[in-house]
């Protein structure tokens, strides 16, 4: 029995030290072991991480919204006979943006799951991105209560309360740049076959729904009474609504 009590501490030191090490191992190192076999979108740039596994801090760019720096805080690894689970907390914070939320991975299941997601978007971030399509918007994006999940090929689930300060908003059309103003409005994301959705209403009204396809293409469904709002010469003659789509990414 001495023997085996002896492996066995020997065994659990080792695995300890192992986890210890990887704990603090710097995150630039880490990225460059699994750069090799990353393959991020084109639209994504990624600067080398700074800090440790544990704690760091990398800087991420999305076409031309502002650069966001992403922070991580990771607890110790949660061991189970089911699975190992990784929790941290986030932070994404940008000239125009605040966001924070808690990450949980776990790896033999490949499911990630991203918690507790709160934080502001202000328009003069969202109006650098917008900018290539022409259009621009006031005000600012709120979002509370947000929780998304996903596998190794699919989101799987999605929800979040987001507001709309309202104000003024211009999209450029073929022919010509229209302006309009609008209300605060409310809207909560969902999941649709694998894809994000966004449900647009005011006040427990309906007024739109926008997807955002596995595909790249978007799609929007607007309402009658979101013309109205909008007081687009016209709306109140429209019974059904307006169907968009737009290859995006």
């Amino acid at each position: 029995m001495g023997l085996i009590r002896w492996v066995t501490t020997g065994l659990l030191a080792s695995v300890i030290a192992l986890v210890a090490t990887a704990w603090f191992l710097p995150a630039s190192l880490a990225f460059r072991l699994i750069e090799p076999s990353l393959t991020l979108p084109k639209d994504i740039k990624v600067a080398l991480p700074r800090g440790s596994l544990r704690a760091g801090h990398v800087m991420v760019q999305f076409r031309g919204f502002p650069p966001s720096r992403v922070s991580w805080q990771v607890d110790w690894p949660s061991l189970s006979p089911e699975a190992m689970i990784l929790r941290q907390t986030i932070s994404i914070v940008g000239p125009g943006h605040q966001i924070t939320g808690r990450l949980r991975l776990i790896p033999n299941q490949k499911v990630l799951i991203i918690e507790d997601l709160n934080g502001e978007i202000n328009s003069s971030d969202i109006n650098q991105l917008a900018a290539a399509y022409g259009h621009q918007f006031s005000g600012s994006v709120t979002l509370k209560n947000g929780f998304a999940a996903t596998s190794e090929k699919c989101l799987t689930d999605l929800a979040g309360d987001l507001s709309w300060s309202g104000g003024r908003i211009t999209f450029n059309g073929f022919n010509s740049v229209a302006q309009y103003q609008l209300p605060p409005l409310q809207a909560k994301l969902e999941l649709e076959a694998c894809s994000p959705a966004l449900n647009l209403t005011r006040d427990a009204d309906h007024l739109a729904r926008f997807v955002l396809g596995l595909d790249g293409w978007f799609s929007a469904e607007l309402q009658p009474r979101l013309l109205v709002l909008a007081q687009i010469p016209g709306a109140m003659q429209l019974t059904q609504p307006l169907l968009f789509e737009e290859k995006i990414l």
